[in-house]
């Protein structure tokens, strides 16, 4: 009889044991990757998405008033704040922060998920993250991004530890430590509650229930101890109408549109599942170039066909990654369902980043390893070869040294667009030539406030009627003096004509009604995307409100 050829263990076999025996080596050339690309492309100045100023400022406040950073996550502003308060609004140390928080995460991956993983796909994971500039990014941001993958790891080997565990009493310092990161994590990002569900989800199908109720029961005893705390120092309520209530409405900028229905969480749903996996996902993994933004559903298909498979095999082969796949599931459906289709922002799912590479590595690896030929493994290996040599290829290609040797040496709008160096520069001028009881309007007042010397901006983020008169009152009743009209790019990559323009429409609607509204005191960038700083005019709005006014009563009369 002819004897047939396994091929099935043969490089996969070699390559896991040959992990295993040179595991150091490996993590240590990982982690020096991560580093050379984290330095390389440090980027010094604040995004333009503007969360990142306002984590910072929020932190300042905080620090400085003693204000309770309300509206988004509080734990990232109290993190940051302990560093404003030694070295003050210094952006090296505080992005320097996210460095070292992002590289012990990579570190803890590697300890925690060792021996309970393939060495082969948990650094094929850890290496696919250290070469793309999308996660790399995130080393140099104050963004909450970094600080929440770190929590989200403790979870994660406290549930493997429980899961481990097959003793009949219970170790509730390991429990409610538990509870403790879950609810830090909320309180980083507010799709961290999603995790209490993963985690509980979980604890019941391995039939931990006793576990699964002391965790919840946990959570919820430090939450309202937090609540309580919060309520007696600050004053401010429970709970907060903050930025996850405007998910819930069909526009986050237009309320008066009313509350989503049903069928627009679905649709919700869909869209971001094809924005997510099949542009962003893919993207990250260096399997589309970076140029193309299209969606393709039949990907999507494909990677949710992958997740399931894994999740499905895990639940019978490997407790471990079943948590990941219920983590994901619950994580991604959560972030799906809830986001506007509008705000596209891969950074969005990068706390997911790693876990979603593991398990797609997965699925893969349950495919190949069913066959009896070499073939379909080495397209395996291939594919991840693939995916680093395109990211590594795509992160060289963002490195760009002068302009961070620039910023570092006190150029601190190098590397900006043009619409946003005249905005920023105009942000600097009105904290150097207004005198400190002027009070200026600009769109992004937390950017503002970094590069005007710490000068406080009132923010005009939306507005909720056209009526001239309540408009401008608004503006009056919060002492606003000056209003900057900046030409801030709709498309952050191309200079179209076309611009964010609640500024400008929220001036026009006024200026219809009142001319002599604003008075220009000083313009920056000529024709090219200039940013313009107004007066506003009470006094002139007054005289024409009396005019008027004179001329009704004298027409009453004839």
């Amino acid at each position: 009889m002819k004897k047939v050829k396994k091929y099935r263990g043969d490089v996969l076999d070699s390559l896991e044991a040959w992990c295993a025996k040179h595991q150091r080596r490996i993590i240590a050339v990982i982690i020096a990757v991560f580093s050379l690309f984290s330095l390389l492309l440090f980027n010094i100045r604040v995004s333009e998405g503007g969360d990142d100023s306002t984590y910072i400022i929020r932190a300042a406040n905080f620090i400085s008033q003693g204000a309770y950073p309300s509206f988004q996550g509080p734990f990232y502003p109290l993190f940051l704040s302990w560093l404003v308060a030694i070295f003050g609004i210094n952006l090296g140390v505080l992005k320097l922060s996210s460095f070292v928080i992002m590289v012990l995460s990579i570190w803890f991956f590697y300890r925690f998920f060792r021996n309970r993983f393939s060495y082969t796909l948990l650094f094929a994971m850890l290496l696919l993250l250290s070469v793309s500039s999308y996660f790399v990014y995130f080393t140099s941001q104050t963004y909450s991004e970094a600080l929440f993958i770190f929590l989200q790891l403790p979870v994660f080997t406290l549930v493997f530890s429980i899961y481990e565990d097959q003793k009949p009493s219970f170790n509730w310092t390991r429990l409610l430590g538990l509870s403790a990161v879950i609810l830090a994590g909320y309180l980083t990002r507010t799709v961290g509650i999603g995790t209490l569900i993963a985690v509980v989800v979980f604890l019941m199908v391995i039939k931990k229930h006793k576990e699964a109720g002391i965790v919840t029961g946990g959570f919820i005893l430090l939450f309202f101890t937090f609540l309580i705390i919060k309520a007696s120092i600050w004053q401010n309520g429970f709970f907060e109408d903050g930025q996850a209530s405007t998910l819930f409405y069909k526009h986050p900028y237009q309320l008066e549109l009313g509350k989503e229905t049903f069928g627009g969480f679905l649709m919700r749903f869909i869209d971001n599942s094809n924005l997510y996996l099949s542009k962003h996902f893919l993207k990250m993994v260096g399997l589309r170039t970076h140029a193309i933004n299209s969606t393709t559903g039949g990907l999507t298909l494909l990677l949710y066909a992958i997740f399931t498979l894994a999740t499905l095999r895990a639940f019978k082969k490997d407790k471990y990654l079943l948590f990941i796949g219920i983590y994901l599931t619950i994580m991604l459906g959560i972030t799906f369902l809830v986001l506007h289709k509008m705000w596209d922002q891969y950074r969005l799912i990068i706390p997911f980043f790693p876990y979603m590479i593991l398990v797609l590595l997965y699925g893969l690896w349950i495919v190949v390893k069913n066959w009896k030929i070499p073939i379909p493994t080495y397209m395996f290996l291939i594919l991840i070869g693939i995916g680093v040599i395109s990211s590594a290829s795509r992160s060289f290609s963002q490195v760009d040294l002068m302009t961070l040797r620039k910023n570092i040496r006190g150029d601190v709008y190098e590397g900006y667009t043009e619409d946003w160096k005249n905005y920023l520069t105009m942000a600097e001028y009105a904290s150097v030539e207004l005198s400190e009881d002027n009070y200026v309007a600009v769109r992004k007042p937390n950017m503002a406030q970094i590069y005007g010397n710490g000068k406080k901006f009132y923010g005009i983020y939306r507005y909720d009627t056209e009526d001239p008169d309540k408009l401008l009152a608004r503006l009056q009743e919060n002492g606003v003096t000056h209003v900057i009209m900046a030409s801030l790019r709709k498309n952050p990559h191309i200079n179209n004509g076309m611009t964010i323009n609640t500024i400008q429409r929220y001036l026009y609607l006024i200026v219809k009604k009142y001319p002599q509204a604003f008075k220009l005191v000083h313009q920056i960038g000529g024709q090219v995307e200039p940013a313009f700083l107004f007066k506003v005019d009470y006094e002139a709005v007054k005289t024409q409100r009396n005019a008027t006014k004179l001329t009704n009563t004298r027409s009453d009369e004839s």
